[in-house]
């Protein structure tokens, strides 16, 4: 494979899911070149497939380090690397008192330390080749605020927002940037699952609880995959400059109360 076509290459990990393929129409649009990658190489494809200009997808298992590591130098390899968006995630909901371990660890396996293993997958040929570049990670509101049932993600959102503040620090003198995104509602398939998880546990209607996940916001509506996506490529954009270290609210006013 070869992405020789004088555009920017931007790496969007997490390729498959709602937002990730938000994020991969909306870097296509502005001319850059796509590596889709995703633990399921068909919604990787499905990401890509109507999108114009040549884009690559590629499996990736986030969690092996190894996998990471080899997948980055490849990439590398073929051409350099201006911006790495990170948007895979996990989430359940349960009690700390009845916490399942496994799921725990599942999640922090893919929501934490995949994002670790990225940056310094990534970083290390950027640094060597002395490039500029910028990563963007998903965090989420969860990340800024605890929920009730939600403490395996939230740790793994407040962890997120730690891994941007000192990975921006280490890399700014090196004109690279760092910044999260703090997403909140967002009308994605995951979503609709954690609204099918929480009417089973509560005995509540789905079409209850969805309403519910809007009104959170004081816009009284969900965030739409597009507007990551937009916030993203602004971040990744020249018009974001003298921007890193941030965790960016796009949330529809959830956190403004």
């Amino acid at each position: 494979m070869s992405s020789d076509t004088g555009s920017q290459t931007v790496v969007v990990v997490g390729a498959g899911g709602g937002i990730g393929q938000a994020i991969c129409k909306t870097f296509a649009d502005a001319n850059y070149t796509i590596y889709a990658l995703d633990n399921n190489e068909s919604a990787a494809a499905a990401s890509i497939n109507d999108l114009s200009g040549d884009h690559y997808r590629l499996e990736l298992d986030v969690t092996n380090i190894d996998d990471v590591q080899s997948i980055a130098s490849d990439i590398w390899a073929n051409c350099p690397v201006d911006a790495v968006v990170y948007a895979p995630g996990l989430v359940f909901t349960a009690n700390l008192a009845d916490m399942p371990w496994q799921k725990y660890r599942n999640l922090m396996r893919v929501n934490l330390d995949g994002a670790f293993y990225v940056a310094q997958a990534f970083v290390q040929p950027m640094l060597a080749a002395n490039r500029s570049g910028s990563f963007v990670f998903l965090s989420s509101m969860a990340g800024k605020r605890g929920e009730a049932g939600a403490s395996a993600y939230c740790e793994s959102k407040f962890g997120i927002i730690g891994l941007t503040q000192s990975f921006a620090a280490e890399v700014a003198a090196q004109n690279i940037r760092v910044n999260a995104i703090c997403p909140g509602n967002v009308d994605t398939p995951m979503l609709r699952r954690v609204a099918k998880d929480i009417a089973t546990n509560q005995a509540r209607s789905e079409e209850d609880v969805w309403q519910e996940l809007a009104d959170v916001a004081a816009a009284k509506r969900l965030v739409t995959p597009a507007e990551i996506a937009e916030t993203c490529l602004w971040l990744c954009s020249p018009a974001a400059s003298g921007i890193t270290g941030e965790s960016i609210n796009v949330d529809a006013g959830a956190l403004s109360g």
